[in-house]
């Protein structure tokens, strides 16, 4: 939290800080005009401070540190990871050229969300996707804030340390790390720990660090965070070609959710992975609702 209130008004970090609360934030929401929100343990609190736009600039200024411009790829795909891991989304009018966004002007709310390391969170999960010493092809699905991310860097943690109880042994994991969420690299070196046997690719798309981990690094498993687009499914099947695991997520619900992202439904019935875990906010984010089995063979139809 300290990097997060470096960053914010002092006014307004001193008011976050009097909640009392400080070590259950996920999410401090700031919208001009509006009195800040932050959600503690899963609980919303109004503060009573308004925002205003000159906060908003003071924050990207200090994130920025004095120029903006060394952010403005990240302003214009919508959110800024700052050291730590922290994740700042924002919001504003857009100019576009070419169909694409050139720039994010007239920022207007900002929302923060707090990078927290869960050590032992993917306890559960292991021993379903560890079968007799060896790990099997895994995609986790969930909706936004549901705490996938924060899974899968302990699965990648507990895939690289090595698990004794499982009889399984540390292997080397390629992590891509496309927003720098998962291992919060900042300066070469990463933040939160993901086990002493991963190899880290940080603000690379998918696709690329997937055939870069591939073809330079001897991996035995590459994970990443958030596929879906045919780009992704390309890079997964050259991995898979290449004779190497796989631990994915990505966004979602139910199989219908994943029927609909390109080329991931293809890959269920090719038998590419054997396992689903779907995850929920039900009793808070990580809360495992299934995990499922997955057979050669598996085929199913989705209407």
């Amino acid at each position: 939290m300290d990097e997060i209130f470096k960053n914010l008004p002092s006014k307004l970090a001193n008011e976050i800080r009097n909640i009392g609360t400080k070590d259950g934030i996920t999410e401090i929401r700031l919208r001009v005009g509006k009195r800040g929100i932050v959600i503690s343990s899963g609980i919303e609190i109004l503060l009573n401070y308004t925002i205003t736009l000159q906060d908003l600039l003071e924050i990207l200024v200090k994130i920025s540190k004095n120029s903006i411009y060394a952010i403005q790829n990240d302003i214009n795909n919508g959110f800024i990871v700052i050291s730590g891991g922290h994740r700042v989304g924002i919001c504003g009018e857009t100019v576009m050229c070419d169909g694409k966004i050139k720039n994010v002007k007239y920022i207007n709310s900002m929302n923060i969300r707090v990078a927290r390391q869960m050590v032992g969170c993917a306890d559960k999960i292991m021993p379903n996707i560890i079968e007799d010493g060896e790990f099997s092809n895994t995609l986790i699905v969930s909706p936004p804030g549901c705490g996938k991310t924060t899974m899968l860097r302990d699965i990648v943690r507990q895939l690289s340390n090595g698990i004794p109880m499982l009889m399984y042994k540390g292997h080397n994991v390629g992590l891509v790390d496309e927003r720098g969420e998962i291992a919060c690299v900042c300066n070469g070196i990463n933040n939160l720990d993901v086990g002493m046997r991963t190899d880290i690719i940080s603000n690379c798309p998918k696709n690329l660090g997937m055939e870069m981990l591939v073809r330079s690094m001897g991996i035995n498993i590459i994970a990443t965070d958030e596929i879906g687009t045919g780009k992704d499914v390309e890079a997964i099947r050259y991995a898979i070609c290449s004779g190497v695991s796989l631990i994915f997520t990505m966004h979602g619900r139910n199989y219908k959710d994943i029927y609909k992202k390109e080329g991931i439904g293809e890959m269920l019935n090719d038998g590419v992975f054997s396992n689903i875990v779907f995850l929920s906010n039900k009793f808070g984010p990580g809360t495992v609702e299934k995990i499922d089995k997955l057979t050669s063979n598996h085929k199913l139809e989705v209407i």
